[in-house]
């Protein structure tokens, strides 16, 4: 008897050119990766157009706040790309699209802030014009827990509701009403 007289001479069956049966989902494709690190790389880099005080109060881990306060301090262009790739992998670690959202509410240019803004405009304009009627409204739609604040604000921009360009009390109704809004939407 030989010694491997034992063993099979059959080889498996090649399956490289066939179709896997199984339901195993397929890992994604490189260019999709690199897409999606693009992705979290642009977000990180929207990120860094923050203030230092919309950092530290933004909801992230300590290492992220720390890169991105860091990038604020490095001049070196290359330096800057290099540390984006950084941001981008720190960014993975969180729930991207809760990032997104408070970028969203951080960023004056965003579509969501925008809305908010026009949506302020909107019920300023109506609170002066209309009085208690719009007041009562927009307090229940937005659950508005300071009226009173609300009110004052309210009486002191009412005598400036003619005039061309935006005097402060009526910034300061305009900032209130917009945080009421945003804070709903959230």
């Amino acid at each position: 008897m030989k010694p491997y007289d034992d063993v099979d001479d059959e080889f498996p069956e090649d399956t490289a050119g066939e179709a896997a049966d199984d339901d195993t989902p397929e890992a994604p494709s490189k260019s999709q990766i690199k897409r999606e690190d693009q992705a979290l790389q642009a977000l990180g880099k929207r990120m860094t157009g923050l203030s230092a005080k919309q950092i530290a109060e933004f909801p992230v881990e300590e290492s992220l706040r720390d890169a991105l306060l860091e990038w604020k301090r490095i001049r070196s262009h290359e330096a800057q790309r290099r540390h984006i790739k950084r941001i981008g992998k720190l960014v993975r670690e969180h729930d991207v699209e809760e990032l997104e959202l408070a970028m969203d509410r951080a960023d004056p240019s965003s579509s969501l802030s925008m809305s908010a803004t026009r949506m302020a405009q909107d019920w300023c304009d109506r609170l002066l014009r209309d009085g208690k009627p719009a007041m009562t409204l927009f307090v229940e739609r937005y659950q508005v827990q300071d009226i009173q604040l609300l009110r004052q604000l309210q009486r002191a921009a009412k005598p400036d509701a003619e005039a061309e360009s935006p005097t402060p009390a009526m910034r300061k109704l305009m900032r209130f009403v917009r945080q009421q809004i945003v804070q709903k939407t959230a």
